[in-house]
This record gives structure tokens, sequence and C-alpha cells, in this order.
């Protein structure tokens, strides 16, 4: 498959796909040592990169990690889902600095070293078991996976409705996905630190609520403050808290914490590989 098939599949924006190339065709040898380091998930080199620098050389990469998926046998679909986050966070960049291309690179380098991957609904990261700071201690002793082992950490990307269903299957994917394309790879447990394991949201949204229905997937460790990721996440990037007028019983609530001065956590939480699912 050529550079401009894999493009176009990712669902890119195409002018802003001819400006990152004009840039790397500009900057050849500088492009290819960033693509070098993002291969292997080394994305520090590019730290002070202009955002179409950075859009630049995942775009050169992708190619090569297309010809590494293809050495593993893993499917075209799971590549271009999990490549549409490119899109996504040159949206992103751009509705929150104004500037055009890609400014989260470091986020896209867990894609490109294949360390990610879009099963479904749900992102899936190679990664180490979490425990955050301040987790419960009595929580922490009842957890039996140890600090710093393998794990699966899940991300949740924006954009689209947790249906509860889908969600399932995703975890069903992944069980799958990493036994056949990376059977070496020996993990017990998937780790999640997200503000969607937030436990009053079930007096906000509804013990039946999609979101409260994800939390209950897990068994929770702990929570820290994520003012800032946390607002973003459920507002929208690139707009003014003055202007926000909340839409929903999320939002409101959102809103009433940020008001009075309260945090919005994240919380940490784990599931263990191969769990059983209620799809009831």
């Amino acid at each position: 498959m050529t550079a401009d098939e894999i493009y176009a599949k990712s669902e890119l924006d195409d002018d802003l796909v001819k400006e990152a190339r004009a840039w790397r065709e500009s900057n050849g040898a500088e492009c290819d040592g960033y693509v070098k380091a993002l291969l292997c998930g080394k994305p520090q080199k590019l730290r002070k990169a202009s955002a179409i620098a950075k859009l630049a050389a995942v775009l050169a990469a992708l190619p090569a990690t297309y010809a590494n998926y293809l050495k593993r046998g893993i499917p075209d679909e799971i590549f271009f889902d999990t490549f549409r986050d490119i899109a996504v966070w040159c949206e992103n960049g751009y509705k929150q600095y104004g500037e055009k291309g890609l400014r989260n690179v470091k986020w896209l380098a867990r894609h490109v070293s294949m360390r990610l991957f879009r099963l479904g609904r749900l992102q899936f990261e190679f990664s180490r078991f979490v425990v955050i700071p301040n987790a419960g201690l009595t929580n922490i002793l009842k957890c039996p996976y140890r600090l710093g082992e393998k794990c699966i950490a899940v991300h949740i990307p924006q954009g689209e409705k947790l249906d509860y269903a889908r969600v399932l299957d995703s975890f069903e994917q992944a069980d799958a996905f990493f036994q056949k394309y990376y059977p070496e790879y020996r993990y017990r447990a998937y780790n999640v630190v997200t503000w969607l394991l937030n436990p009053e949201l079930e007096e906000v949204l509804g013990k039946e609520s999609n979101i409260v229905r994800f939390g209950k997937l897990f068994t929770l460790l702990g929570r820290a403050p994520d003012n800032d990721m946390n607002e973003r996440r459920i507002f929208g990037y690139g707009k003014d808290r003055a202007s926000y007028a909340p839409r929903n019983a999320l939002q409101a609530y959102t809103l009433n914490r940020i008001n009075a001065g309260l945090p919005l956590w994240s919380y940490n939480g784990y599931r263990p590989r191969g769990a059983e699912v209620n799809r009831k």
C-alpha cells in the first residue's frame, strides 16, 4: 500500500497532508531523524519541533509502521482504526491553540511504535501496572497485581458514545488480539486512569448510564486531581470557561464542582484479563 493510500484511509485533511509533506521535502534529513525516533517510541527528539514538523514525521513514519503490522499479520482494519487518532489530535490542537499540525506527538508516538492499538471502541497499550500516589491503602492491600508488572493500559477515545456492548466487545477483542499477535507478552490485568470511574456519577447519571456501567467493569484503587484534562474532556477543547452552558447532567455536575473550587478527580482502576462480562 502506498503512502498516499495510507493517508487517504486515515481520514486526514488533504491540505494539511500537503503542508506536512512540503515541510518534509524541505527538511528531509531532519524529518528522517524524527521518524527513527518515533519508530523507537522516543518522541523527545521532537519536543521543540513545530506542529507541522511533528505531523510530517508521523506521516513519514506510517509506511514503516504499516509494514511492521504486516509482519505481525495484524489486519488493515486495526491499523486504520488506530491511526484515525491523528486527525482527532490535529483537530484538538487547532481548537486549543489555533495551530495547524500535530502538537501531541508524544501520544502518537505510541501508535507509531506499535505500543498502542485501537480495538473497537477502546484503545489498548502495552504498559506497567499503575497505582496512583494517593490510592486508598485498603484497596492497594487487596489488589492482586504488583506495582510495575506488565499490564495493558486502557484508553477511551473521544468523539463516540461509550456504548456498553461495544466496550465489552473491545475487551474480548483485546484478549484475543494480544494472545494471537503478541503471545510472548504475558499480562494479567487491564489498568486505567480516567474520570469515567467516578462512583458519584451513578447518582448523577443513573445506574443504567453507559458511563456508570463502564466504571463498574473496574475495581477502584484510588484517585488524583486532574482538573485541566478532565475539564477539556467533558466540555471540549478550545472553549472558554465563561461560555460553559451545561447541556446535560454530567456537565452541570462538573461545572458545579468547578465553581465550588472542588477537584475533578481521575480514578485508577483495574480489570482482570479474561474477566467474564455481564451483557445484561
